[in-house]
């Protein structure tokens, strides 16, 4: 007869969130998930499924609290700016806590076609996010009318982007706040 062990199922997955976002979706083992979660490869198996099941949910997870964390910054401010900013800093929040689509744009030729689906959908989340501030801050007039809506959207998503592959090279904070300020003064 099996023994049953209680554990903690968001304990055990914030553990392998972290881990694929260290090492990555490829470079993680099951191994690897055995010796951070302390379970046996059966239970994880049986809880969870495979890998590529356990990425997954990881995945979702992450991405359902990167959206409500961006949805409270919308409806907490009236500027379009501000909320830019916000979303911004949220970015390097997130990425130091490990939310992982930024290891994950790395693997975009990965083999699994499912987790480069993941990545288009978060990446045309994103567009539309941006393209709905821009459009939001023009008529506002918070937002220049200079450049075109997606003109604006690409390069937020571009130095959107390049901010959360930045937060990975240990910059001081004072130096990733002055480089948001500067990809928004761009749009006033």
């Amino acid at each position: 007869m099996a023994i049953k062990t209680k554990f903690s199922k968001s304990k055990i997955l914030k553990k392998i969130t972290i881990l694929f976002h260290s090492k990555g979706y490829c470079a993680t083992s099951m191994q690897d998930i055995v010796d951070i979660t302390g379970l046996n490869r059966s239970s994880i198996y049986n809880t969870f499924g495979s890998k590529l099941e356990l990425f997954i949910i990881c995945f979702e997870k992450c991405e359902a609290n990167y959206r409500t964390e961006v949805q409270k910054i919308i409806l907490e401010s009236t500027n379009p700016i501000k909320s830019l900013t916000s979303i911004f800093e949220l970015s390097i929040k997130q990425s130091i806590n490990g939310y992982l689509t930024p290891n994950y744009i790395s693997e975009l030729k990965n083999k699994e076609t499912i987790i480069r689906e993941l990545i288009i959908k978060q990446h045309e989340y994103l567009l539309d996010l941006f393209s709905n501030i821009v459009k939001r801050g023009q008529t506002l007039g918070s937002i220049n009318n200079s450049k075109s809506t997606n003109q604006y959207t690409l390069y937020l998503l571009n130095s959107y982007q390049g901010l959360k592959f930045i937060t990975h090279l240990s910059i001081d904070d004072n130096s990733l706040k002055n480089i948001i300020q500067n990809t928004v003064s761009l749009l006033e």
